[in-house]
């Protein structure tokens, strides 16, 4: 049965795509998709897989790539400091403003759950109201043509505070919760590390494009290297994987990979390891239980508000540079999560801070927010397009 799960799963992340496409399906993210198909196949629906050590394995190595691929998504020119002759606040300086702003909103809508004893655990909803999806961002932005433009660009830095800030600080909240104060202090060493791996690797990857051949993939073979160097040192100081997968991704790009090998890196995530995360997180999501308790079920609703209001003020700081319009988008783009609130998921459930009910009505609230926030950015952008 084991073997028939992962055959499925495979499966279904074959034919999740042309099902999109055969319906002309094109406003649903293809992660939000990925984990319908694998509700439709796990626990609520006909309960066909049962993700066994194999098939939990590879969508680990999935939430890895995702968040390594996101790390390599950061256009570190952005972070430079930039002549600015008119004294107008720069992208950095927006996004900057734009994260503290959300992080300042998340943190009172934490002490209203926390207060009226909606939800328990308050850094953990912090954690969670703070996250953007920048791997979905990144895609609207591309299909719009906005990426390359200033705009764009403040979009994505704020996103990418919005990805490294919650998973420094998820990072901190685990070693400490678990009472591994060492780990918690010990935390720069692996940003040193990174920085060892950068510097040790620069002057040599040049050199890899005059012996690299098609049956040696230097480049992959040096990526991977980084992935799991990164992932091994952050689980031996206690801190989470993702943290050295996310730096893992940083140190790739300022290696300055050609297109060639990101590409390949890109195919070699998204072709395969992190639609099998996305199904899994799916198969494991058990409705039923869900619907059947009412507690949980009024999580739903109440986090989908503080996904969308948490981002909300992010409208104020855009709308002098960018105008009523575009600052609305940008407040409505921004309230889009998903890919590290499953990550977070996992940990709140590891360590026994959230239920798996909880877990799975926060997991849907994540899911309508891709599924309502770029369809509205959409229209926001057409319409001001059209004027």
């Amino acid at each position: 049965m084991a073997k028939f799960s992962l055959l499925i799963t495979l499966f279904a992340a074959l034919v999740t795509p042309l099902i999109l496409a055969r319906f002309k399906i094109t406003r649903v993210p293809g992660a939000v998709s990925e984990i319908i198909m694998g509700i439709i196949i796990g626990k609520t629906g006909f309960n066909l897989v049962q993700p066994d050590l194999t098939l939990r394995y590879l969508a680990n190595l999935g939430v890895i790539m995702l968040i390594f691929l996101g790390g390599m998504e950061i256009n570190f020119k952005l972070l430079e400091p930039q002549k600015n002759k008119t004294k107008e606040i720069s992208p950095l300086g927006i996004a900057s403003v734009s994260f503290f702003s959300i992080l300042i909103m998340s943190l009172i809508l934490s002490t209203v759950l926390y207060a009226t004893g909606l939800f328990h655990n308050f850094i953990l909803a912090t954690i969670l109201f703070c996250t953007i999806a920048m791997g979905v961002l990144i895609s609207l932005l591309k299909e719009t043509g906005l990426l390359d433009k200033e705009y764009g660009q403040t979009i994505l830095l704020t996103a990418v505070l919005g990805e490294f800030i919650p998973l420094l600080a998820l990072t901190i909240y685990s070693a400490v919760k678990q009472r591994n104060y060492v780990s918690a202090f010990g935390l720069p060493v692996i940003f040193l590390i990174a920085i060892f791996l950068l510097h040790r690797f620069k002057p040599v990857y040049k050199f890899f494009d005059q012996i690299n051949k098609s049956t040696t993939q230097l480049d992959i073979r040096l990526a991977f290297f980084l992935i799991f160097a990164l992932v091994t040192f952050a689980e031996q100081i206690g801190a989470e994987s993702i943290l050295g997968a996310f730096l893992a991704g940083a140190v790739m790009k300022l290696l300055q990979p050609n297109e060639d090998t990101q590409s390949k890196l890109s195919s070699m995530g998204y072709g395969f390891f992190i639609p099998i995360f996305f199904i899994v997180t799916g198969v494991n999501l058990n409705l039923r239980t869900l619907f059947s308790n009412q507690q949980a079920l009024l999580l739903i609703p109440i986090f989908l508000i503080a996904f969308i209001v948490s981002k909300a003020i992010v409208y104020f700081v855009f709308k002098p540079r960018f105008g009523h319009r575009l600052a609305m988008a940008a407040s409505v783009l921004t309230a889009t999560t998903i890919t590290l609130v499953l990550p977070i998921l996992e940990v709140g459930k590891s360590l026994k801070l959230i239920s798996a009910t909880q877990a799975g009505a926060i997991t849907l609230a994540a899911i309508i927010t891709c599924l309502v926030c770029p369809t509205l950015f959409n229209k926001i952008i057409d319409s001001k397009k059209a004027s």
